[in-house]
């Protein structure tokens, strides 16, 4: 090795430590890598270990594309070393682990994982091993399989005759084990863990510091000791930061929640939906974040994913409209909870109404809406601008190239007349795209509030009933005086929300694609059943429908 491959890669050596935690700005790092990089000849073999760790700091300012590519880079160049830098290679899927967990493909990343795992038990070296335990452990804490992430955590904190565990890794470690006791409700094993934890944590550790104090106070609650526990919280409280929107805040007022549910019985979820609603009145941005984090966090851990989604979309929409630069972090929150299964994206697809531009087009599936004549909806989150719509979903691929062209041709004629339609009563049409496989998704504000289902089904008085009826007529009059309808009309799609005035107001949702429907190779009925005419059901036995129902058509 000359002299000059010596200093590169001691300045590399020097730059690793601080890409692993941060220590310099995103930038800088940048800067000094590619600097690094010119000065390394085409067959070296530190060149993979430099493009590791740019695509590490491109991952770290939220470019992923870059980052990615950069780590494919990686990848390439040590498995064509002879022999291959088995070590960089575990080094590399490691990095693309976290990217994959961060967007929340969770199969993704537990593949990496494991591969991570394999290359380094080959060629890695003992402190690569304790990151890569830390990050099995960290995952396994956050899929809420405490006892293996309990054990994981034990053994970084314990160690053994070939592990070193660097201090920082350490400290990390307890506040983690010490969340997975609480979690398992092994409470009594938390104070020795937190007496180790504020004996050894420095002044700067303020993060750590906050947590540690949280989970005592967690521990105390559970032990039934509440008035340490408040104590707890008190000290905690001198630990938050400064930024309104961080997420200690979040956890603070989740824990105190938590407190009151268990002195007082009031439920936490309930005190943060009220908390939520409060400041939404008050229009409190950074503390509509605070709560809904909040909220999300107390519903996960109740099993309440759906629920948790939709409390970080309303933090997301709070954050984008008063444009708090948290709004970056929501999203990578929202997609990390909602894992692959849930996102849609429609980045390749294109709109049938003049809509295409630089906009979000990742959609997360909250939940099943239903089945009609226009196809399969679900609700979902816009991560463009954290609004909940419905998604309606219809395959077009049977048909023909001039039927798929003549049924969207009358689809965008509907869809435009529906959008030129200035009344409060039908739901806005956001948006239709044509996916490159045949697909038509149909995205339609949906307003929140009960629906008349939920109305009849908690026994309202008559006359209320019969007012939003009339008022539902209405809409459907509207509709019809411009030659369309609905189709697909049931008490699940009619909403009722409020008017400027905070009057009650019926809001038709899920309109029918009327023309789709009845277009021969379509599967499908025109309508849902029971609320369609008898003259309108298919020739089968199969359907059947009370004689008291009713569709518009």
């Amino acid at each position: 090795m000359t002299e000059k491959s010596k200093d590169l890669t001691g300045a590399l050596d020097a730059l690793e430590e601080a890409v692993e935690r941060r220590q310099s700005s995103p930038d800088s790092l940048l800067s000094e890598l590619a600097t690094l990089l010119l000065g390394f000849p085409r067959d070296s073999e530190q060149r993979p270990r430099a493009h590791r760790m740019l695509g590490v700091v491109y991952s770290q300012m939220g470019r992923d594309a870059d980052a990615l590519k950069e780590l494919s880079e990686a990848r390439t160049l040590a498995a064509k070393l002879s022999p291959p830098n088995y070590r960089e290679l575990g080094n590399v899927a490691r990095a693309m682990s976290a990217i994959h967990a961060a967007s929340g493909d969770d199969r993704l990343a537990r593949d990496e994982l494991v591969t991570a795992l394999a290359f380094t038990a080959i060629g890695g070296k003992p402190d690569e091993v304790v990151r890569l335990v830390a990050d099995v452990a960290q995952s396994e804490l956050e899929a809420r399989r405490f006892e293996n992430s309990a054990l994981l955590f034990d053994f970084l904190l314990t160690g053994n005759d070939t592990l070193m565990v660097p201090d920082y890794a350490v400290h990390s470690a307890r506040i983690n084990l010490v969340q997975a006791l609480n979690a398992l409700g092994r409470h009594e094993e938390v104070p020795a863990h937190v007496k180790v934890s504020n004996a050894t944590l420095s002044e700067d550790d303020r993060r750590l510091r906050f947590l540690t104090q949280l989970e005592a106070a967690r521990a105390s609650a559970g032990l039934g000791r509440h008035d340490e526990a408040e104590g707890g919280l008190l000290v905690a409280e001198n630990f938050l930061p400064e930024d309104p929107t961080a997420i200690d805040h979040s956890e603070f007022v989740e824990a105190v929640t938590e407190l009151q549910e268990i002195r007082a019985g009031e439920s936490a979820v309930e005190s943060l939906k009220h908390l939520v609603a409060q400041y939404t009145e008050q229009d409190e941005a950074a503390r509509i974040v605070v709560a809904c984090r909040a909220l999300a966090n107390a519903l996960l851990r109740r099993g309440d994913v759906t629920g948790a989604l939709s409390a970080l979309g309303c933090a997301l929409r709070a954050a984008l409209e008063a444009k708090l630069k948290v709004a970056g972090d929501l999203r990578t929150e929202i997609l990390r909870r909602a894992g692959a299964d849930r996102l849609l994206d429609l980045a390749g697809s294109k709109s049938l109404v003049g809509l295409d531009g630089e906009r979000d087009l990742r959609f997360v599936k909250l939940r099943p809406l239903g089945h009609g004549s226009a196809g399969d909806s679900v609700l979902a989150l816009d991560m463009g601008d954290g609004e909940e719509v419905s998604l309606r979903t219809l395959d077009l691929s049977a048909l023909g190239e001039k039927q798929r062209e003549a049924v969207l041709s009358k689809e965008r004629r509907a869809y435009a007349t529906v959008a030129t339609l200035h009344d409060a009563r039908i739901a806005k049409i956001r948006d239709m795209r044509l996916a490159p496989g045949g697909s038509l998704y149909t995205l339609q504000l949906r307003p929140e509030g009960p629906t008349l289902r939920d109305l009849y089904t908690a026994g309202t008085e008559p006359a209320r009933m019969l007012s939003l009826l009339a008022d539902t007529a209405g809409a459907l009059s509207v509709l019809h005086r411009r030659e369309i309808v609905h189709r697909d009309l049931t008490p699940d799609h009619v909403v009722i929300g409020r008017d400027n005035q905070g009057r009650e107001l019926p809001v038709l949702i899920e309109l029918g694609l009327a023309p789709v429907a009845a277009a021969p190779g379509i599967g499908g009925y025109p309508g849902v059943p029971p609320y369609v005419r008898r003259s309108r059901w298919p020739a089968r036995r199969s359907i059947r429908a009370p004689t008291s129902t009713r569709s518009d058509k």
